[in-house]
């Protein structure tokens, strides 16, 4: 047999390849989508997208609506005492420059129209003292609290009009036409005994009583338990000739200056002193006309005030060798 043809022409397929390197690269998305990478991303982008956008339509639809509302806007009265919402009040009213720090406009406007407890008892004290209730009288503390121990007939009877002793027309407790000017001003009886308060330094219950009968008083002790009835002491160096008050005894003492003790040590004292066995609250003590003219110059002349300028006058009484000495301790003007 003739030999083979011989085939000069390398077939490199045919040749076994000794530079193999591995298999071909892979493709992109083989690569970098070998646990579905690309998918989720994808889909968590739109979605955040999607998200975003529906956020910014809610937006955008909630400002239009609110742009075009024309719904009816609630309307509040503004109070003309001053609370309104500025704080600046009406004309009349706290302005701003009353202000205190610390405290809004509201605060204080409320303190200024809604009154204070120690403001409604003096109210219930001058409504008995004042045939106008348009007149405001000064009351002292202490007073104030002396009258509101008391029966609502004894507060009219001791701080209604007095029947005055002096030339001129005036009106009595009792209803009656009086001979005395009976006035509601400030230099009245009534209106002195709101505002002076009596200061004394005793001892005891005896020094207290000798005190006071060296200063001409007369004494009345309410007795419990509501203070309907009255011891009246008319002569403070004999106790033994107290009795019951009669109705025309409370109608001369109330046009006469008049003070109140209701310190549990000073009333159970006096009380002792003047044999009064029952337990009292309280005790007044009224004083000559005399008396009520020498305070009077007094008061106006410690600062030169005038009487409607006094708000509360406090005064210190000594006794020495049975006589005895007041002067003016205190004196409080009205703002």
């Amino acid at each position: 047999m003739p030999p083979a043809p011989t085939n000069t022409h390398t077939d490199r397929h045919a040749e076994p390849d000794h530079g193999f390197a591995g298999p071909p690269d892979e493709e992109f998305w083989e690569r970098y989508n070998r646990r579905s990478e690309f998918p989720l991303s994808a889909v968590a982008a739109v979605l955040l997208h999607v998200a975003v956008g529906a956020l910014l339509v809610v937006l955008l639809v909630n400002l239009t609506d609110k742009a075009n509302d024309r719904a009816g806007v609630s309307v509040t009265l503004i109070d003309p005492t001053g609370l309104d919402e500025s704080g600046d009040g009406a004309p009349g009213s706290r302005t701003a420059d009353a202000l205190v720090d610390g405290e809004n406009a509201f605060d204080q406007a409320t303190k200024a129209i809604l009154p204070t407890p120690e403001a409604l008892q003096k109210a219930m004290v001058r409504s008995y003292a004042l045939d106008d209730p348009t007149i405001d009288l000064p009351v002292a503390p202490s007073n104030v609290a002396a009258f509101l121990l008391m029966d609502e007939s004894f507060r009219k009877r001791m701080l209604g009009g007095p029947s005055g002793t002096g030339p001129g027309d005036g009106k009595g407790t009792s209803g009656a036409t009086g001979t005395g000017p009976g006035g509601t001003g400030a230099d009245s009886t009534r209106a002195r005994s709101l505002r002076w308060v009596l200061r004394f330094s005793t001892v005891d219950g005896h020094d207290y009583v000798a005190q006071l009968a060296a200063m001409g008083a007369t004494v009345l002790v309410p007795l419990p338990p509501d203070n309907k009835q009255f011891l009246y002491f008319p002569d403070l160096r004999n106790p033994t000739t107290r009795r019951p008050a009669t109705d025309a005894d409370l109608r001369r003492l109330a046009d006469q200056i008049k003070f109140s003790d209701t310190r549990p040590a000073s009333v159970a004292g006096v009380c002792a002193a003047l044999g009064v066995r029952e337990p009292a609250r309280l005790f007044w003590a009224f004083f000559p006309r005399s008396l009520e003219d020498e305070l009077a110059r007094m008061e106006t002349g410690y600062r030169n005030r005038r009487a409607e300028d006094i708000e509360e006058t406090v005064f210190r009484v000594t006794v020495r060798g049975g006589a005895y000495e007041v002067v003016v301790h205190d004196q409080t003007a009205r703002r």
